[in-house]
């Protein structure tokens, strides 16, 4: 669940960080490993450039916006049972005219609750603090690690441009963190936002954010420096994450008729959803999104009544990777086959 937090002479040249021995550049732009099959324990690896501009407490003039964040299922997949409310997600910014860091809060997530990104208007891409650790990014890689792969198609983008009377404050940031997160080119959203403020709304692929909180706030320049610095709390390793509790997912409607016999492979309760797809997956049983699951990992589903079940599979960012089919719980899936 979403927690409040409290608000926490000429510039120097800038200084250039080192890559860390034996990482490639492959595995500095895809931080997520998709590509290389290696693991690697929690590490803070160098920012591109250190961000001395903000290292210190001098008072910063920003807004903090906040988020509430909800994905439409493609209908294709099923209608989804309104008796199952939909799991939080928030996405909490703070923001100045030049800085910016975003933190993906609550369980409706398909990344781990906490990951944090941060942008600045002088560089392109960013940096991601995860249950990785932290890893600089290159133009376009915030929607590779939102996928958990190299994206097999453009993500669709919509911005709501704000009312003429919220025509102030830093809002150019906030297309530029929706351009990073949907692998579009900032300069081709950036007249959404140009100098107004935070929109009230966006869409990237089928996430929708509308904005419940802006309000001004002075933080320490520090709060928003955009490099490896100061990284937030430590992230608990996530390679799956069911989105619904227990009592919810005895919610889930069973399909009626026939039930048919639980694989060999079966468990004893539940389901195993197994993902064989190159990127994250996001299951989902009768249209209801119910976990995720990274590619090559398995998440064991508890609380599922013994029943029949049509089980269907997308990507974080919209892609249908698996028509949804009848599968018998208990079980053992492997998606997308």
């Amino acid at each position: 669940m979403a927690a409040c937090r409290e608000p926490p002479p000429p510039p120097e040249p800038r200084e250039i960080a080192e890559p860390l021995e034996g990482l490639t550049p492959e595995e500095v732009y895809d931080p997520s490993g998709a590509g290389s099959g290696r693991t690697r324990a929690p590490r803070v690896v160098p920012a591109f450039s250190t961000d001395r501009d903000y290292a210190g407490d001098n008072p910063i003039q920003a807004r903090r916006v906040v988020y509430r964040v909800t994905l439409r299922v493609p209908r294709n997949l099923g209608s989804g049972h309104s008796g199952i409310p939909t799991p939080p997600a928030e996405l909490y910014v703070d923001v100045s005219r030049d800085r910016l860091r975003a933190r993906f809060i609550g369980p409706g997530w398909p990344v781990p609750p906490g990951s944090e990104v941060r942008l600045r208007s002088d560089e392109p891409g960013g940096y991601i603090f995860d249950d990785e650790g932290g890893h600089p990014l290159g133009p376009g890689q915030l929607a590779r690690w939102f996928e958990g792969g190299r994206l097999r198609r453009e993500a669709s983008v919509r911005i709501e441009i704000p009312p003429t009377r919220e025509q102030s404050g830093p809002g150019a940031l906030i297309c530029r963190l929706v351009a990073e997160w949907s692998e579009v080119a900032p300069d081709v959203l950036a007249r959404r936002c140009g100098e107004g403020g935070a929109p009230p709304s966006f869409r990237v692929g089928l996430w929708r954010a509308e904005r419940t909180a802006d309000v001004g706030v002075q933080l320490p320049a520090s709060a928003l420096r955009a490099d490896h610095r100061d990284p937030p709390q430590a992230i608990p390793p996530a390679p799956s994450r069911a989105f619904l509790s227990l009592p919810m997912m005895g919610r889930l409607r069973a399909i009626r008729g026939a039930r048919g016999e639980p694989a060999e492979d079966a468990p004893s309760e539940g389901l195993i959803v197994e993902n064989t797809s190159p990127a994250r997956m996001i299951v989902t049983i009768g249209g209801t999104p119910v976990a995720w699951v990274e590619s090559g990992r398995s998440a064991h589903l508890l609380g599922i009544p013994r029943g029949s079940y049509p089980v269907g599979a997308m990507r974080p960012l919209g892609l249908q990777i698996a028509q949804k089919r009848p599968r018998v719980v208990p079980g053992h899936v492997r998606l997308p086959r």
